[in-house]
């Protein structure tokens, strides 16, 4: 009964959102004003890692191994000064490795000088990190600076030897160690960021209790999320490559905007691979590519039911998904609650579901 109740309201969710999605086409068809639906802004620096995990297929193919910094600040001096945009949320990165971006500094230098300049291009800005490649000084150099809101700490697994096997070639004491760095630091400062624990966990290690050591971790964390490897689309590893693209309507296309290390712009976040680019930021504004004619045709084949003829999105299975990664996302905390609840309390639990 609770699971067909979840299905009505799911259905009735997605009937409400259909609607909004409609109104901000018709907006394109017009020639309206769109960019003020641009809600986040995913960034590739990186098309390369540090660490090789068993379920990611992050690929460079034609892409560029790092971004270009002044398409970097091309991107945030636009957001940043034209008042008709209305950004809410920006992550670093969606794919690759913060860290192994060698001008990491630089970002965090011209994103905080946009944001003092620009009092109202505040947006909630989350750093992904697998926190293999921190230290002390890039730490405090990052949190000093006071542009984060949130971390999001990957640590998968339930010991040192399955978050090893998943994760190669990471090593277990020194994400340790740094979380607990993270941990100590963050507590002192004046406005600390809120960190969140992801914790993935594989056929191998779903329904085994935790390690002191990884209970450890979590009791670092203000909020922990677990959960499953999925096979989206081309970018996730499986073995058979079998997939089931959606007939439906993304919900990507509307609110997200991804800049990929090549400096152009894609589609869709979940695109690990650059399948999905459509248009280059160092040549345009991005209000021209966000209305531009390329953008308003695959949004007539989304809508006209042949999402088979767009390129990336053909051997995808997203429909829609909720990509606001905020701790403070309402429909995360509701469904943080929910968990909590079913798991009589418990903060995590060994099936990987929360």
């Amino acid at each position: 009964m609770r699971s067909f109740g979840m299905i009505i309201i799911r259905k009735v969710l997605y009937c409400f959102s259909y609607l909004s999605w409609i109104f901000r086409y018709v907006k394109v068809i017009l020639g309206l004003n769109t960019v003020s639906d641009i809600k986040i802004l995913s960034i590739e620096f990186s098309s390369v890692c540090n660490l090789r995990c068993k379920y990611c297929f992050l690929d460079q193919l034609d892409r560029a191994r790092f971004l270009d910094i002044h398409i970097y600040e091309k991107l945030i001096k636009e957001v940043a000064e034209n008042p008709k945009y209305n950004i809410r949320i920006m992550e670093w990165p969606i794919s690759g490795e913060f860290l192994v971006y060698p001008k990491w500094r630089e970002v965090v230098d011209i994103t905080k000088k946009y944001m003092k300049e620009n009092p109202n291009f505040r947006p909630h800005i989350i750093l992904n990190e697998n926190f293999m490649l921190m230290d002390e000084e890039k730490l405090d150099y990052i949190l000093n600076a006071g542009v984060l809101s949130q971390i999001i700490c990957s640590v998968d697994g339930h010991d040192a030897q399955s978050f090893e096997n998943m994760r190669p070639p990471g090593k277990f004491p020194k994400i340790f160690k740094n979380i607990h760095l993270l941990y100590e630091k963050n507590k002192r400062l004046e406005k600390p960021v809120h960190i969140q624990i992801n914790n993935g966990r594989d056929g191998q290690s779903i329904g085994k209790d935790f390690s002191e050591e990884m209970k450890k971790i979590f009791a670092k964390g203000d909020t922990i999320t677990q959960w499953t490897p999925e096979y989206w689309n081309e970018s996730f590893n499986k073995k058979n490559k079998e997939f089931y693209p959606a007939k439906g309507f993304c919900s990507f296309v509307f609110n997200n905007v991804t800049l990929s290390s090549s400096g152009k712009i894609s589609k869709c976040c979940m695109d690990l691979r650059g399948q999905t680019q459509y248009a280059d930021l160092s040549k345009n504004s991005l209000a021209d590519i966000w209305n531009s004619r390329i953008r308003r045709d695959f949004l007539s084949l989304m809508f006209s039911g042949k999402r088979s003829l767009i390129q990336g999105c053909a051997s995808c299975s997203i429909t829609r998904t909720n990509n606001d990664n905020r701790y403070n996302n309402p429909l995360r905390i509701i469904k943080r609650k929910m968990k909590f609840i079913s798991q009589k309390g418990k903060r995590y639990s060994t099936s990987g579901n929360t």
